[in-house]
């Protein structure tokens, strides 16, 4: 009964995503999220591939630990399209060639500032270890400044329509745990007004473990198509009963 009421969903997230809505997959611990995601990575692969590749752009899956990365890209062609990424290591990925930009940015905000280092002009900025200094004229960045810099650019219109153009389709794994700054911005300039990237969240709100970390919690909003996942494959009816207690929606 599980997975007869599992596929059933897994077929609505793949007639949701065909339909180019933006989408949210609120799925609870046990009621089978990865599984779903990765269904929605093999349809992408098999349906998707000459028109990504022809437009020369990416589906990105953003997830918040280097070990789901990892997973996801098992599954994966070397070549693939699809591009499985931390967010910190997708955001660099899509500002670290606006070179002359990031280091104007940095010398105008002393919060991006090494305090320690050489006393080089910054000629270069990049971003490796996640320790903020200076060496050589080169600022190597913390990991929090990525995503303020990832921030500021996507607050200009013409990265975004850049940044729209590359990618098509962004999926978010574990989705309440993302850095709110960033999801606001994808809200007030891409959903909002129903343009730029189609967003697919996969998460659940209840299990946000980094509230004080800016995690963004729950994302509601009139764009974006709810679908609930309610079986539970993993646990003993006892804990299912006590959860659905403590969870009656």
């Amino acid at each position: 009964i599980a997975k007869e009421e599992s596929d059933k969903i897994d077929a609505l997230i793949i007639d949701t995503l065909q339909q180019g809505c933006n989408f949210r997959v609120e799925a609870g611990a046990g009621s089978g999220k990865t599984y779903s995601l990765n269904k929605v990575i093999e349809w992408i692969q098999a349906n998707k591939l000459s028109e990504y590749r022809r437009n020369k752009q990416n589906v990105v899956c953003i997830t918040y630990i280097n070990a789901a990365v990892d997973v996801i890209a098992e599954r994966l062609a070397s070549d693939s399209f699809i591009l499985p990424s931390t967010i910190h290591a997708f955001a660099w990925n899509t500002i670290k060639q606006y070179q002359s930009t990031l280091i104007n940015i940095i010398k105008e905000d002393k919060n991006l500032q090494p305090t320690e280092g050489d006393f080089f002009e910054v000629t270069k900025v990049q971003y490796t270890l996640g320790h903020r200094y200076k060496e050589n004229g080169v600022q190597y960045l913390y990991h929090d400044d990525v995503i303020t810099l990832f921030t500021i650019f996507l607050d200009n219109a013409k990265f975004r329509r850049v940044f729209s153009d590359k990618y098509p389709l962004i999926l978010i794994d574990e989705y309440q745990d993302s850095f709110k700054p960033i999801i606001d911005r994808f809200v007030e300039y891409f959903i909002d007004k129903a343009i730029g990237p189609q967003f697919g969240f996969f998460g659940d709100a209840w299990q946000t473990i980094y509230q004080s970390n800016k995690a963004c919690g729950l994302i509601d909003h009139k764009n974006i198509i709810e679908i609930k996942k309610g079986a539970n494959f993993r646990s003993a009816p006892k804990i299912v009963d006590l959860l659905n207690t403590i969870r009656p929606d």
